[in-house]
């Protein structure tokens, strides 16, 4: 009898913290947020704290108002209105972010809670912190000019052809003059875009080259080096160099759609020509099919080397249908084991760039 009505008793108990779990979840009502990420960009640590605001909404019936905000480190220093928020009416959350000698990349958590929301909203505010170095003239080694950079070349890394690629360049002004950009560059490619921040580096100061590489624009995929020349007010000019890879940006395929998309398939992706002799060339023929149910496209196949032509039987291939890439390799000048590479680039949105690798020992 006891063992069932304690049985009871905790099944009740159970039933009762459910339903108030359950509660708890459906009675929830939170602020929205105009955006729960705020990147900041680069924070250079001489010019101090830097602000970000978030904005939110009360889009429910009930009053709102911010009770509690934590952040979680103490480089981030976050003020709020207490002031009530009927519906639809908006409120404010300014977050002070205090760099200091840690650099990289950041990402802050402030947990926001109300009066109707006890768990509390996630807020994310981002960037990248740049410390001052502690050896001006070995951290900034490669001049351009009057400008000191890291490196040698500014790296832009993948690029996507949905939206520009920002890049933050550290700059040092090792000159006498102070140093800003002329407004208008004639010889920068549309696919670029180049600003100074501040608009002015004085003598003895840093600053951020700010690098826009619109993908779309470039109108091309695959790897890249380019020569770019600004030009400054003092008709003085930069020369650098800038690399960078373009992918095509493909929305996600659902699971129903994989079959029904364009789907790139090899014959082969690892091909071994064994022992070949030099200075002579070697052909190969690679198969390509179309898996899916849509026309396939090939955009571009690219080498990483001048020695292997390419010839393509058809750029448009249709669903189950296929089509030969012949590749010749010519070994001049070339000895001991090689490894090539060519990349196809196509609309099949699962795998849009595949790589055939061609090995050899040539003797």
């Amino acid at each position: 009898m006891k063992k069932s009505l304690i049985s009871g008793t905790l099944c009740a108990l159970f039933v009762f913290i459910s339903l108030s779990l359950e509660a708890q979840t459906i009675d929830r009502k939170v602020l929205t947020w105009e955006q729960r990420n705020v990147n900041i960009g680069a924070v250079l640590e001489e010019r101090g704290e830097v602000e970000a605001e978030f904005f939110g909404v009360n889009l429910n019936q009930d009053t709102i108002w911010i009770t509690d905000v934590y952040a979680e480190c103490g480089c981030t220093a976050v003020s709020f209105s207490r002031d009530t928020l009927f519906q639809d009416k908006i409120g404010s959350l300014k977050v002070k972010f205090n760099p200091d000698h840690r650099g990289g990349a950041f990402a802050k958590q402030i947990i926001v809670r109300t009066n109707q929301d006890i768990y509390g909203d996630t807020l994310i505010l981002e960037g990248i912190n740049i410390p001052v170095p502690d050896n001006i003239q070995l951290a900034y080694k490669h001049r351009i000019g009057d400008l000191g950079f890291r490196l040698s070349a500014i790296n832009m890394g993948e690029v996507f052809t949905n939206e520009p690629k920002l890049k933050h360049v550290e700059v040092y002004n090792f000159g006498n003059d102070t140093l800003k950009l002329k407004s208008e560059q004639k010889d920068l490619p549309e696919h670029l875009y180049v600003a100074l921040e501040p608009e002015s580096i004085l003598p003895g100061q840093r600053g951020l080259l700010l690098l826009s590489y619109d993908g779309d624009k470039k109108a091309d995929l695959g790897y890249f080096e380019e020569n770019v020349s600004l030009q400054l007010q003092n008709e003085n000019e930069i020369e650098m160099k800038l690399t960078a890879v373009v992918y095509e940006f493909f929305q996600p395929v659902p699971k129903s759609m994989e079959k029904v998309v364009p789907r790139l398939g090899l014959s082969e992706i690892d091909i071994d020509l064994r022992d070949v002799a030099a200075n002579r060339k070697v052909s190969r023929d690679i198969v390509i099919t179309n898996m899916g149910e849509e026309m396939l496209q090939i955009r571009k196949i690219a080498t990483n080397c001048d020695c292997v032509e390419v010839l393509l039987g058809a750029d448009e291939i249709g669903p189950g249908q296929k089509t030969e890439l012949r590749f010749t390799f010519d070994t001049k000048g070339r000895k001991g084991i090689d490894h090539k590479h060519i990349t196809i680039f196509s609309n099949d949105p699962i795998y849009p760039v595949r790589t055939v690798v061609v090995k050899s020992t040539i003797k």
